[in-house]
């Protein structure tokens, strides 16, 4: 009887560690101050400039200014300028340049786009060291996030931050959508599509989203708004 409870124990305790690998695994990756980027690696992506050149790499987008990554040859991570980019693919997703911010490509009907914009709320971290500041990163945001021991700023080694991937501070992260229609881009809420609707559709604008039940922060709303615009 004893060899059989000792049996049961270790098949329990294999079973525990076995459950709890399966969830580490499927853990939601959150960013953080050592690791301060969109993807949870370097993934293998291609970067298309505006001049019709193409490049490729490993690739991330760092959350501090919205600005592309890239692992030099030498093993260091070095910024790209988002005034030279056109569009970028990081694995399966897809990015193009608006306002100098990457936009990650959701939803496409034609020319007209529906747009996903990640930003880093660096504010609750810099609270009582100079005061707080926004997404936008200025010099007096940048010393700040210096003294948060921010990663991947003045090329550091890509070793050294897998090293230390894991033990930074959690960022917020907030997620804005846009539609770039017709050359413009406005934000993807009630308001600023009425506006650009204008007076005409508004009432027939109106009852489309009364119908569809449009849920303005679920990206599947959003593309059945993005087929009413594009009509």
């Amino acid at each position: 009887i004893r060899d059989r409870r000792n049996t049961m124990k270790r098949l329990l305790t294999i079973a525990i560690c076995l459950l709890l690998a399966v969830v580490a695994a499927h853990a939601k990756y959150v960013p953080n101050t050592k690791w301060p980027y969109v993807y949870e690696d370097f993934t293998k992506g291609t970067v298309y400039s505006a001049d019709n050149q193409k490049s490729e790499g490993l690739l991330n987008i760092h959350l501090a200014g919205n600005v592309l990554h890239y692992v030099g040859k030498d093993g260091k991570v070095y910024a790209n300028d988002n005034h030279r980019i056109a569009r970028v693919e990081i694995g399966q997703d897809a990015y193009i340049v608006v306002d100098n911010r990457l936009m990650q490509v959701v939803s496409q009907k034609g020319a007209d786009v529906l747009l996903k914009l990640e930003l880093a709320d660096f504010s609750q971290l810099t609270q009582g060291s100079g005061g707080a500041y926004g997404s936008s990163l200025n010099s007096s945001a940048s010393n700040q996030l210096s003294s948060l021991d921010l990663g991947g700023l003045n090329r550091p080694e890509h070793g050294m931050m897998l090293q230390e991937k894991h033990d930074g501070r959690e960022i917020p992260v907030s997620t804005v959508y846009y539609f770039a229609i017709g050359g413009q881009c406005i934000e993807a809420n009630k308001g600023e599509v009425m506006k650009y609707a204008g007076e005409e559709r508004k009432a027939e604008l109106t009852r489309f989203i009364k119908e569809k039940k449009v849920k303005w922060k679920n990206e599947d709303s959003l593309k059945t708004v993005l087929e009413y615009l594009s009509r």
